[in-house]
């Protein structure tokens, strides 16, 4: 029923007297003995802490800026954070080169001089910030967590012009060249120690190339 309040108080009493309909009508003893089914969720704020932590990155390479000359390989990259969003590390990569058998015939046929280069190994340090990371639902009540993360650096690559002209009797020799680049990736986090990464990134170097006249 409806509460009552006592004389010269004020208050839900006072509000249960004016309009009945407003004042709460509760079986507390009813109401305790309900069936509760609710799930709560607790979720760190920062599932893998980066701070003083070592990471391993192998991956595989591909490039992307020529569709017919790819130099696939892989990478190997070693990060240590100095401090939660803040790494310094080291990247090594061998590379396969791949010059289309189709891209050689046309050449050949049309007898066009092509500049192409083959690479063979390369290798650079790196500074990386992670300025986003958060955490999203998926594949039911799983919870991702990602990060977003930015890299810079300097290294050496080694590379050598491909012969267009008379290729079966001029080669040239591998020579390495500084280099530098930039570039971003995601990383989504599987568990505390393994994650799925997709990254992009530019490098830049002043290569030789074959000379289209001699």
């Amino acid at each position: 029923g409806a509460a009552k309040g006592e004389s010269g108080d004020s208050g839900l009493g006072d509000i249960c007297q004016i309009d009945p309909s407003a004042c709460p009508n509760i079986d507390l003893a009813e109401a305790a003995r309900r069936p509760i089914d609710r799930q709560l969720y607790a979720v760190q704020q920062i599932y893998a802490l980066r701070y003083h932590r070592f990471e391993l990155q192998p991956t595989w390479a591909v490039t992307l800026n020529d569709q017919f000359v790819a130099h696939p390989g892989p990478v190997l990259a070693a990060n240590y954070y100095v401090n939660n969003v803040l790494a310094v590390g080291v990247n090594g990569g061998y590379h396969v080169n791949n010059d289309l058998q189709f891209n050689a015939e046309v050449r050949r046929a049309g007898r066009v001089a092509v500049p192409l280069t083959e690479y063979q190994w390369s290798g650079a340090v790196n500074l990386t910030y992670v300025p986003i990371y958060g955490k999203f639902a998926g594949f039911g009540d799983f919870i991702f967590h990602y990060d977003f993360y930015v890299t810079g650096g300097v290294g050496v690559i080694s590379t050598r012009p491909i012969a267009v002209i008379d290729p079966d009797n001029r080669t040239f020799t591998f020579e390495p060249k500084v280099t530098w680049g930039a570039g971003g990736g995601l990383r989504i986090f599987i568990n505390r120690w393994l994650a799925a990464t997709l990254e992009v990134r530019d490098y830049m170097f002043l290569d030789k190339l074959e000379n289209p006249v001699i």
